[in-house]
């Protein structure tokens, strides 16, 4: 291998003869190495990387910068830590928690006596792990945050979310069992944080979907963000979330369960019949969606997808009806007629049905347009209503609506 590493650096005199990781792992078991070496080391960190600017500089200027760092104090507060971690193992009760407390303590000592390296980011992990065993909850997800933003692309990263999601999970929870208000401070349990208890638990799962949306637990905290805006009657949040899972994790465990809670709330924010129809076509097609992609949960769930269909026929009908009524009120009877003949063809199974027939049925012997009550002005300016394409009964009759590309499929 060292062979291999020489042979490359006589075709790449520039480089070092050592990897980026081989060099990470010298800075904790041979510091000095790299400190004497002439090669082009850069700490690891985002605090590092902020600090190399202002490195060059001073570099400029002739003054040399250097990182932060006491090795053999890191290393013994380390050592210190892992055992006090070790022996809150065995303790119980209070003294479990201040024993975890305390290597907690010990981890961030020996964190802050060599910034950014590898020794860092371990201890920032422990110190982290420590305040979680502890219970000291809300501290820990501070730690966990600030282990992701200093080293964004550490090795722990999947462990940190599932943590993560269990305390935001855990906060949601509570907050949903026991309502408090904003103002109401906390100040004796360590396990919740000082106010907006369900607040600071949404936060954290968003928190975790931009800072690592790839993660195995991405997923999981998108469905029970949106779970969570389900349960507390944001239906339209919970629509988007849903249709976010849908979109962004096709591979999900969660995709019927989204799909079918994205239907179950696009029915839930619909405003009305006077109000757009997008949330009513929308879950029409998350309805014959999962009929096609899920037959088998679909199957599972038969009753409910048949109650879901005949709600959407049923609001569709409505707004057709609506339309009927509004044209009919206006003595603009050939388009009422119109509309009638629409609900009888299409939804002739709501309960529309019955009262369109009985409103075509009144309409027969009534003329389609209202009647002239300006007669005088049409003799005086003319009737211009031929030089109108619009009012032409031919391009009226082949003009379609959104809502005339409604074409119903029952769930097999």
């Amino acid at each position: 291998l060292w062979i291999s590493l020489s042979g490359c650096s006589v075709f790449s005199p520039k480089k070092s003869s050592l990897t980026d990781y081989d060099q990470a792992r010298q800075a904790i078991e041979r510091p000095t190495d790299l400190d004497n070496s002439d090669g082009d080391f850069r700490p690891e960190g985002e605090s590092a990387e902020r600090a190399a600017l202002s490195a060059d500089i001073l570099q400029s200027l002739g003054i040399k910068s250097s990182r932060r760092k006491n090795i053999e104090v890191a290393r013994s507060h380390y050592a210190a830590a892992d055992k006090a971690f070790e022996d809150a193992k065995t303790l119980e009760g209070t003294e479990r928690r201040d024993g975890f407390r305390k290597a907690a303590e010990q981890y961030q000592l020996a964190a802050e006596n060599w910034k950014s390296s590898g020794l860092e980011q371990d201890a920032m992990m422990m110190a982290a792990e420590s305040l979680f065993f502890a219970e000291d909850f809300y501290r820990a997800e501070l730690q966990y945050a600030s282990l992701v933003k200093e080293y964004p692309r550490n090795p722990f990263l999947d462990h940190v979310d599932s943590r993560r999601f269990e305390i935001a999970d855990y906060w949601l929870k509570y907050d949903a069992a026991k309502k408090t208000p904003f103002m109401i401070v906390n100040l004796t349990d360590y396990r919740r944080p000082w106010n907006d208890t369900g607040g600071h638990g949404r936060r954290v799962l968003e928190k975790m979907r931009l800072e690592n949306p790839t993660g195995k637990v991405s997923d999981d905290a998108t469905m029970r963000l949106a779970m969570e805006e389900y349960e507390n009657g944001r239906f339209q949040n919970a629509a988007d979330t849903f249709a976010d899972l849908r979109m962004t994790y096709p591979d999900s465990e969660h995709q019927f369960n989204a799909q079918f809670l994205e239907l179950q709330s696009l029915l839930q924010s619909y405003q009305g019949a006077k109000y757009s129809s997008i949330p009513v076509t929308q879950a029409q097609e998350r309805l014959q969606q999962l009929v096609r992609q899920f037959p088998q949960q679909a199957a599972e769930r038969d009753a409910d997808l048949k109650e879901a269909y005949a709600r959407i026929r049923y609001l569709m009908a409505e707004r057709i009806w609506n339309q009927a009524k509004y044209r009919r009120d206006r003595q603009e009877n050939g388009s009422a007629k119109f509309h009638y003949r629409r609900i009888v063809k299409d939804f002739g199974d709501t309960p529309f049905a019955e009262q369109a027939r009985q409103g075509l049925e009144d309409l027969q012997e009534k003329p389609n347009d209202p009647p002239q009550r300006f007669k005088a002005l049409i003799w005086l300016l003319g009737d211009s209503i031929d030089d109108r394409p619009w009012r032409d009964q031919s391009t009226a009759a082949t003009e379609t609506s959104p809502e005339d590309e409604f074409t119903p499929t029952l769930p097999q």
